[in-house]
C-alpha cells in the first residue's frame, strides 16, 4: 500500500488489533483514511511518526516500509516474533520476504550451508536469529527493526522493546488478580474482532480453557472449539477438552488423526523451511489443518506458561541453585550434594534431569540448557565425522552469552529463566511452530496470552505469585478458580505427544536406518556413518527414549536433501 502522494510504500503481514482506536486518533486530526483496513492506519503511523509508531502497535506483524525522499528502507517484527521475516544481501541486492521459499527463486539467493548453526541445532532444536542454517541467509530478531540506506548502502539492526522484571511488591494481591483478569479479557476481545470465522484451539489445558471461557463470555455464538488426538497418543487430550466444551456449550469438533509420519516429514520440512526438531509441529500441522475447513482465525493458549512460570522446569532450576549453595555439611550427607536431586525427580522426568544434575559444576544458565538439550555437546561430538565442530564454540556457553541481555533484565532466578526462554525458546521454537503450521493451510492463529500489555503487566509479579512453593501459574490458577472446574486447575501439563519412541523401534526402524544410513551427502559432512550406525544401535538395544534425537536427525536429513545442494 501506498501513500496518496506515493512518498511511502508498505508491504505489510500479520494484524494491528488496536488499529481502529489508532485510525479514531488519527481522523481526530483530521485525516480521513480511503479503506478500512489496519494497513492503512499503519502506513498513516509510520509517516507520522517513523520507528516511534511501534510502540503503540498492539498486535503481530512483520513489515517493510520504503520513504522515497530518504530512500531508506526500514524492516520491523512484532515483540515477541510471531510473523517471520528473513533477508539477505548479495553485492548491490537486498532482499526480504516471510518465507524462505520466496528468498530462494532469485538466483543469487545464498544456498550453502552455515556448518556451525547445524552443530548448535542438534543441541537446541531450533535456529536463533538470526541463523537459518544457511550461510547469509539471515532472521531479523523479535522486537528489531533494520534500517537501510540505499544511498550509503549501510544497514542498521536496533531493537526497540525489550520485557524488563521490574518486580512491583507494593500492590496487593486481590488488586493483582483484578489487574491480570482485566488485561487477559481485553486482550481476548481484542483478538475476537474479524469479518472472518473465528474458532479456538482447545487442548484441556488451563491456558486454552481460559481463552475458551473468556470467549464464550464475551461472543455471541457458540464458540467453535478444535482438539486434536489419536488412538496411538501417548497422552490424550481429547476427554479433558470435552469437559471443557461441554461446561462452556461450546461447538466443539474433536479431530482424530493418523500421523502418517513417513510422507507427512517431507511436508513440514517443505513448511518450516529450516532445520527445526520439535516433533510438537507434527499435531499442529495437522489440527491447523482440520480447522481451517471450518474458521479463517484460531484463538490459541500460547504464552500461558511464559507469563505464569508454568514450565516444570522452573522449581528444578531453582530448586537445583539453591541445593548448590547448601552447607558442605549437608552435601557430605547426601553423598555429594546430587543424591537427593537425583532421587527425587528420577521417578518424576525424563533422562534430561538426570542430565541436568550430572551438569551440577556449570553455571547455571549453562545447566538450564542442558535441560532443554537434545544432544548434548559430548554427544554430538561422539556422532561427528574427525574435524567435524572442532573450531566451533560449546552451544551451552554460546547459549549463555547469546542470553546475558535477557538475563540482565531480571532480578530473580526464575525471572532470569523466563526471560531467555521468551527471547529463545517461546521466539524461535513455540511462535514458528504455530505460525508456520498454520498459515500452511491459510489460518491465522491468535496469542491472546501474548498481549504485550499483558506480559509486561506479568513481568512485574513478584515471583512467588507466579511460582508458589512448587506450584507453577499459582495467581493465574487464583484468577481462574470460580471460572474453571478443579479437575483442570490441578491438571498436570502434558501436551499432545505421540508414541515415536515406539514406532522407531518397531513399525519405522528400518525407515529410520534407510534415511539416515543411506542419507544426503552432507549428513556426512557432520556425521560419521559408522558412529551413526552405532547410535541407532544402541538405541534399539537401551530404555532410554532417544526418539527426539531421531525426529531432529530425519528432519536435518529432509532440510539437506529440499534446502541445500551437495
Amino acid at each position: 500500500m501506498r501513500t496518496e502522494d506515493e512518498a511511502w510504500v508498505l508491504s505489510f503481514n500479520g494484524e494491528i488489533y488496536n488499529f481502529q482506536e489508532l485510525r479514531a486518533q488519527i481522523e481526530a486530526t483530521g485525516h480521513r483514511f480511503r479503506s478500512q483496513s489496519d494497513t492503512e492506519v499503519l502506513l498513516e503511523l509510520w509517516r507520522r511518526e517513523g520507528r516511534a509508531c511501534l510502540s503503540k502497535l498492539r498486535g503481530m506483524f512483520a513489515f517493510a516500509v520504503y520513504d522515497k525522499k530518504t530512500r531508506t528502507l526500514t524492516l520491523a517484527r512484532d515483540r515477541v516474533g510471531k510473523k517471520p521475516l528473513f533477508y539477505f544481501r548479495q553485492g548491490n541486492v537486498f532482499a526480504f520476504a516471510s518465507e524462505i521459499k520466496a528468498l530462494r527463486t532469485l538466483s543469487n539467493a545464498p544456498r550453502s550451508v552455515d556448518w556451525e548453526s547445524i552443530h548448535h541445532f542438534l543441541t537446541m532444536m531450533y535456529l536463533p536469529s538470526p541463523l537459518t542454517g544457511t550461510e547469509g541467509m539471515l532472521k531479523l530478531p523479535a522486537a528489531h527493526t533494520l534500517t537501510l540506506d540505499l544511498s550509503t548502502g549501510e544497514i542498521q539492526i536496533e531493537r526497540y522493546w525489550e520485557l524488563r522484571y521490574d518486580t512491583d511488591t507494593v500492590t496487593s494481591l486481590p488488586v493483582w488478580k483484578e489487574k491480570i483478569a482485566n488485561a487477559f479479557e481485553e486482550s481476548v476481545r481484542l483478538r475476537m474482532v474479524a469479518d472472518v470465522p473465528v474458532g479456538a484451539f482447545l487442548s484441556g489445558g488451563i491456558d486454552s480453557a481460559a481463552v475458551v471461557a473468556s470467549m464464550s463470555k464475551h461472543g455471541s455464538q457458540p464458540v467453535k472449539t478444535f482438539s486434536i488426538g489419536t488412538r496411538h497418543q501417548t497422552h490424550n487430550e481429547l476427554p479433558d477438552a470435552l469437559r471443557i466444551a461441554q461446561l462452556f456449550q461450546t461447538d466443539h469438533h474433536p479431530i482424530e488423526v493418523e500421523a502418517d509420519i513417513v510422507h507427512l516429514l517431507p511436508e513440514l520440512v517443505r513448511t518450516y523451511e529450516q532445520p527445526y526438531g520439535d516433533s510438537s509441529a507434527i499435531p499442529t500441522y495437522l489440527i491447523a489443518r482440520e480447522a481451517r475447513k471450518v474458521v479463517t482465525v484460531a484463538l490459541n493458549g500460547d504464552g500461558g506458561d511464559e507469563n505464569f512460570a508454568g514450565y516444570v522446569r522452573y522449581p528444578i532450576l531453582r530448586f537445583s541453585e539453591g541445593w548448590r549453595r547448601a552447607p558442605a555439611l549437608l552435601h557430605r550427607l547426601t553423598r555429594g550434594g546430587t543424591y537427593l536431586f537425583h532421587s527425587l525427580m528420577r521417578s518424576t522426568f525424563s533422562y534430561r534431569v538426570n542430565r541436568f544434575q550430572q551438569s551440577m559444576p556449570l553455571p547455571w544458565e549453562q545447566r538450564y540448557l542442558q535441560y532443554l538439550s537434545f544432544f548434548t555437546e559430548e554427544e554430538k561430538r561422539r556422532l561427528y565425522r574427525d574435524g567435524f565442530g572442532d573450531n566451533f564454540s560449546r552451544t551451552d556457553q554460546w547459549y549463555a552469552v547469546r542470553t546475558t541481555d535477557a538475563r540482565n533484565r531480571a532480578g530473580d532466578l526464575v525471572h532470569r529463566a523466563m526471560s531467555m526462554d521468551i527471547e529463545t525458546y517461546l521466539a524461535e521454537d513455540l511462535l514458528p511452530k504455530v505460525d508456520y503450521g498454520t498459515m500452511a493451510h491459510g489460518l491465522e492463529a491468535r496469542s491472546p496470552f501474548l498481549d504485550h500489555t499483558l506480559l509486561e503487566l506479568t513481568a512485574r509479579l513478584p515471583i512467588h505469585y507466579q511460582l508458589h512453593g512448587s506450584v507453577r501459574k499459582w495467581i493465574l490458577k487464583e484468577v481462574l478458580k470460580d471460572t474453571l472446574p478443579l479437575a483442570t486447575l490441578s491438571r498436570p501439563k502434558t501436551g499432545f505427544r505421540l508414541p515415536l519412541d515406539t514406532w522407531f523401534r518397531r513399525d519405522l526402524s528400518s525407515f529410520v536406518s534407510e534415511r539416515l544410513l543411506e542419507g544426503h551427502p552432507n549428513m556426512w559432512q557432520v556425521f560419521d556413518r559408522s558412529r551413526l550406525e552405532a547410535f541407532l544401535a544402541e538405541y534399539r538395544r537401551s530404555h532410554i527414549d532417544y526418539s527426539d534425537h531421531i525426529w531432529a536427525l530425519l528432519w536435518l536429513q529432509e532440510w539437506f536433501s529440499q534446502y541445500t545442494d551437495a
